[in-house]
Order: structure tokens, then C-alpha cells, then sequence
């Protein structure tokens, strides 16, 4: 994870360009049509304290729900009429906070396959007070349980295109 960390204070400071991120190991690129499980997997190989992973039969056409488990701490991650990606990427990053935060890698914003990373809150942290928690969150977008990645609609995108555009 400390690799992670070093690969996007390098962006920040300027010593590697953006080319070079979208290369690099500290970006998961997660792609509309991946299985649920395999995105809170990508997320877990980042991470010094993986989650444990379970599914639970749900009855539901489906196929099982997520669990996810820390030591006294469970979730099962509420899906309503499907598994999608932006209802498990939110409820996982709820879940591993504050000890660690998935961040949405915002110059991925309007493709069918989006870029993520994870690090510690501490690390994240530090980015902000190093380079400036705007400047951070404009090239990575904190996630709560309101955000919306791959749901977001044409017009949506390109309001948000054009926002980041102009926040340049």
C-alpha cells in the first residue's frame, strides 16, 4: 500500500504526469459489467487488512448478496433489484472507513470503465494537507453513499465534464 501512496504523491508533486497514472498500479480500472465480487476483491488487493468476503442466498433472480466481515463488524450490502457496482463500491467504502477510503479517479469520469484507489484515511490525509484537499478531490472524488459513478446519465456526465473543465 506504501507503493500506492508514493505512486500519487509523485503526481501530486509533479514528478510523474497524468499519462503515467492512468498506467500505473495505483489505479484499479473497474468496467460496468464486472461481478460484484470481483470489484470488493480489486478493492481488498490494495488494502494491508483485506475485508472477508461472503455471499449469503437471497432468493432473489439475481443471485446471492455480498457480505463483508471485520473482525465484529458485518454488512451485508443492501442491493435492491440487482448487484451494481455503485451500490457496492459505496457500501464497501462505508464499511472500511476511516480506516481506509476508496476514492473515485475522476479523469476516468464518462467512460464505461472507471478508475479507483484505495488508501489508508491517514494517507489520504496527508495528500490533502501536502497538496490541497481541492486539488486532491478534483483527480480523486471522495465517495459517500449518495454518489453515483456508473449510474450517472449522458447529461449528468456532461454537466460534471463540463464543471471539471471549468475547476481546471
Amino acid at each position: 500500500m506504501e507503493n500506492l501512496y508514493k505512486e500519487l504523491r509523485s503526481f501530486f508533486a509533479n514528478d510523474i504526469d497524468l499519462n503515467d497514472l492512468f498506467d500505473s498500479e495505483a489505479i484499479i480500472w473497474i468496467d460496468w459489467r464486472e461481478y460484484d465480487e470481483d470489484v470488493v476483491r480489486y478493492f481488498n488487493d490494495m488494502m494491508d487488512e483485506p475485508i472477508d468476503i461472503q455471499t449469503v442466498s437471497n432468493g432473489k433472480p439475481y443471485g446471492d448478496d455480498i457480505v463483508l466481515k471485520n473482525g465484529n463488524k458485518e454488512l451485508q450490502i443492501p442491493y435492491v433489484d440487482e448487484q451494481e457496482r455503485d451500490v457496492t463500491i459505496k457500501y464497501f467504502n462505508d464499511f472500511v472507513k476511516p480506516d481506509y477510503e476508496v476514492r473515485w479517479f475522476a479523469e476516468s469520469l464518462g467512460n464505461d470503465t472507471l478508475g479507483f484507489t484505495v488508501l489508508s484515511g491517514a494517507e489520504w490525509a496527508n495528500l490533502e494537507d501536502e497538496f490541497g484537499a481541492d486539488t486532491v478531490g478534483y483527480y480523486f472524488e471522495p465517495i459517500d453513499l449518495e454518489s453515483n459513478m456508473f449510474n450517472l446519465d449522458i447529461d449528468e456526465v456532461s454537466a460534471l465534464l463540463e464543471l471539471r473543465e471549468n475547476n481546471r
